[in-house]
């Protein structure tokens, strides 16, 4: 069974977040341009007769292309979205869990919580009771995760508080369920230390997203997590923890 958000499925709050700053972003550049535009053609022109009176036409249309095509480039440069990276992750993180609806777990994703602006990117509930995963889209080339004195680091970055949130957001679930809600950080790009992809930091277990399903079908059963208990919290989940924006 599975449940894939009436409103958009995984990372659609991430994605109306990120379709919204690259409105704002547009809107900005359009304005820049009015400026930008016809300095550049003006600077191209210069750069262009310069140049074909110093060595021949050809050359001087090559040089006046190239300074427009780059003051353009670099009038409509588009910046780093890391909303759209990170909706990106939670699309990822779906249909890698998509499976385990078909072994009787379900799944819900991008779900509200109540009284808050934040969203649950994705809850799972299989035999081993219920599971909240957030994704991370840690696809730096650069930065590396690792542990230090129990902290989590990406890159020169503490995760501390990134940790504590995720914590938090499995509490209010928990609260709404009336159930134990574990937290898990599925991570999208960069290598998460460890013999098996894993570790647990700070009660959160952090996991390479792609060993994520496997994580989860291995989890013990608990007693008493039936499958008739299972869509019985589904249905709870659907009522207290709506689509994200309905």
């Amino acid at each position: 069974m599975t449940t894939p958000g009436r409103r958009g499925g995984a990372g659609a709050s991430a994605r109306q977040v990120a379709e919204a700053a690259r409105t704002a972003e547009r809107t900005a550049q359009h304005r820049r341009a009015k400026v930008t535009l016809p300095l550049t053609a003006a600077c191209a022109v210069v750069v262009g007769v310069a140049a074909a009176v110093a060595t021949v036409w050809q050359l001087g249309l090559l040089a006046a292309f190239t300074v427009a095509a780059y003051g353009i480039l670099q009038t409509y440069r588009r910046a780093d979205n890391s909303w759209a990276k990170g909706a990106a992750g939670e699309v990822a993180t779906a249909r890698l869990l998509a499976p385990l609806a078909r072994r009787g777990y379900a799944v819900l994703h991008d779900r509200a919580i109540p009284g808050s602006r934040a969203n649950l990117d994705h809850l799972v509930v299989g035999p081993a009771g219920v599971a909240y995963v957030d994704t991370k889209a840690w696809r730096s080339t650069r930065s590396k995760i690792r542990v230090e004195g129990g902290t989590l680091r990406y890159g020169r970055y503490d995760q501390t508080r990134a940790l504590q949130t995720v914590c938090w957001e499995a509490g209010q679930a928990a609260r709404q369920l009336g159930v134990e809600v574990r937290p898990i950080v599925a991570v999208h790009g960069a290598t998460v230390p460890g013999p098996r992809g894993r570790i647990e930091v700070q009660g959160v277990m952090v996991v390479s997203a792609k060993k994520l399903p496997k994580l989860l079908q291995n989890l013990a059963p608990q007693p008493g997590w039936s499958a008739d208990r299972i869509t019985a919290v589904e249905a709870l989940a659907e009522r207290r923890l709506p689509p994200h924006g309905s």
